[in-house]
């Protein structure tokens, strides 16, 4: 077992038959066919690309935000993307060798998009617009329609 800290968020890798469990407060996943060593460092350069991300976009906003709020989102996102990315890599004859760094395309995929609506309305019900478009990166009227559309598309 091994206890990392990823900006004030403690997160225990453990072994579980080949597998590593990644755990926090708020996480819980397997990563199948992996090592605690190799996880424990794809969790850190991972973390800093999407972290970096983040920060970049927020430095040059009047909006405030508190750092743990984007470390919560950038850990979430990062996790979301490393699960998937290792899963593919055992469901798909041609992703067995994906690379398991997180790709920078992702940052403007719907999910990660839905990871950030759903950390900020939860934290902010009263602030989360302003927030999301910020790091989303669009203005308030385009976030709108936006999030609509996402709204439809999981109640069709």
């Amino acid at each position: 077992m091994r206890e990392i800290k990823i900006a004030d968020i403690i997160l225990n890798l453990s072994d579980e038959g080949g597998n590593v469990r990644v755990k926090s407060e708020k996480e819980n996943m397997i990563l199948s066919n992996q090592d605690i060593s190799t996880v424990s460092d794809l969790i850190k350069n991972n973390f800093n690309v999407v972290e970096d991300h983040y920060r970049s976009i927020i430095n040059k906003s009047e909006e405030k935000f508190d750092l743990d709020d984007v470390n919560q989102v950038s850990l979430t996102i990062m996790l979301y993307y490393l699960y998937m990315y290792n899963s593919w890599r055992s469901m798909y004859k041609k992703q067995e060798n994906r690379s398991l760094a997180f790709n920078k395309k992702d940052f403007n995929h719907p999910s990660t998009h839905d990871i950030v609506f759903s950390y900020f309305r939860t934290k902010y019900p009263n602030g989360w617009e302003e927030k999301c478009a910020v790091l989303l990166d669009m203005d308030i009227s385009k976030l709108r329609d936006y999030y609509r559309t996402r709204e439809q598309f999981y109640n069709k």
